[in-house]
């Protein structure tokens, strides 16, 4: 039964829904009820995410005898880590803290995406006949957008309540700070479950709502997505080799630290935790070496050449950060990294396009995907990177801005490198034959 069919009305039944009429006047009292069991699903997720950083952190406060907190402190503690993964700013009497634990904050965009599931595929009118996508109103229905809507409006809105109910600690949040990660881990739940339904297709409604929007998206971006996500992943894969071959070159020194610290069992297990969560953050840092943007903690500067000397907190994991002074000079060879990545994705660019496109289709395509990456650079940058104002750590990570326009030089020139040779070599073959 194709599309179409399935929107013809049943015998005795009513008509479907025409294309481009608005959606008011459909807006019955049970779909107000929907509407808001979507908003009311975006406040659980904050909860059951309030909750889920709550428990272990007072299990630490209940097992470490050494701790002078109260409980009501120690759970506005638990709410500040938990705005700290949404990369929010939290202000104390000494000074203002950003820091977003990136691996942290995938367990509440874990929670938000299980839930928008349910939000968005599991919508009453679904089962009752797929609507004509004659619009974008139409497909905005198609793909729930108005129960996706009020499940990011209602995170955002629990959100800063929860955050609110810390000014009255000691370490109040900073609610405007809130905002932007408030909106963006439901919202990137709810695409995730879109582009999971657009390779599925178990959802006939939703899949045609996607279908319409992809008939609409440039040929080249789509092309591009492709050839971007597999350099993306390539990168991943290379920071991550750099961070664990660091730490195991450096695990001497990492240990000297931990001994120093002597903070005890549960004070050491704490801080083992808090640092595998910033494990992303390590990695984007690396790209943004691997890059030549460098690595800034503080007053120290990591950089291809050199490392500048300075006062660092005392974090065993940063005793994997090199010694001040001159660095060896081949370092510079970690630009290939970026530089491979947009020759892969070139090569791929040049594969998606037909057999008889033209250089320059072939290297729009290419651009397009370095410019992709680049941006998700710049994202994962700004989430990676925080501080500690006013005082000598203001900056701690990378600059994101420089980052993300070196990685498209690097990426871009080497996509239309390799685009550019894959190109002359099929023109080549088909000359031969």
């Amino acid at each position: 039964m194709t599309l179409l069919q399935r929107t013809e009305p049943a015998p005795g039944g009513s008509a479907a829904p025409q294309p481009g009429r608005s959606s008011l006047s459909s807006l019955t009292l049970a779909r107000v009820a929907e509407l808001a069991v979507a908003a009311l699903a975006g406040v659980v997720c904050v909860l059951l995410g309030v909750v889920a950083v709550a428990l272990p952190t007072v299990v630490a406060w209940i097992a470490d005898e050494r701790s002078t907190a109260g409980f009501w402190q120690t759970l506005g503690a638990a709410v500040d880590v938990w705005a700290l993964a949404h990369r929010a700013e939290i202000r104390t009497p000494d000074a203002d803290v950003v820091l977003a634990p990136l691996l942290l904050t995938a367990l509440p965009l874990l929670i938000c995406w299980w839930a928008a599931r349910q939000v968005v595929l599991n919508r009453d009118e679904m089962f009752a006949r797929v609507p004509v996508i004659g619009g974008w109103r139409a497909a905005w229905h198609a793909l729930g957008g108005s129960d996706a809507s009020a499940f990011v409006l209602g995170y955002l809105v629990a959100g800063l309540v929860v955050g609110h109910a810390t000014s009255f600690g000691l370490a109040p949040v900073f609610l405007p700070s809130l905002v932007t990660g408030a909106v963006l881990v439901p919202l990137v739940a709810v695409v995730l479950v879109w582009w999971a339904e657009h390779r599925r297709e178990q959802h006939p409604a939703v899949s045609g709502g996607l279908r319409w929007v992809e008939a609409r998206t440039p040929v080249l971006l789509r092309r591009a997505l492709p050839a971007a996500g597999e350099a993306l992943v390539g990168l991943t894969a290379a920071t991550l080799l750099l961070v664990l071959g660091l730490l195991l070159v450096r695990w001497e020194r990492v240990l000297t630290l931990y001994g120093a610290l002597d903070a005890g069992v549960v004070g050491t297990s704490v801080l083992t935790l808090g640092q595998l969560l910033a494990l992303p953050n390590l990695m984007v840092w690396a790209l943004g070496w691997l890059t030549g943007a460098g690595v800034t903690v503080g007053t120290v500067h990591v950089g291809w050449s050199s490392s500048s000397a300075g006062d660092l907190p005392l974090l065993p994991v940063l005793g994997a950060l090199p010694e001040p002074g001159t660095l060896p000079p081949l370092l510079w060879g970690g630009v290939l990294v970026p530089v491979l990545a947009g020759c892969w994705l070139g090569h791929r660019a040049a594969r998606a396009a037909s057999r008889l496109s033209t250089w320059w289709t072939k290297t729009q395509i290419a651009l397009l995907g370095s410019l992709l990456v680049a941006a998700t650079g710049l994202l994962l940058g700004w989430l990676a990177t925080g501080g500690l104002t006013p005082g000598l750590l203001g900056t701690v990570g990378v600059a994101p801005l420089l980052m993300a326009g070196l990685l498209l030089l690097e990426v871009g020139g080497g996509a239309v490198l390799a685009a550019s040779a894959s190109h002359l070599l099929a023109r080549r073959r088909v000359r031969v034959r």
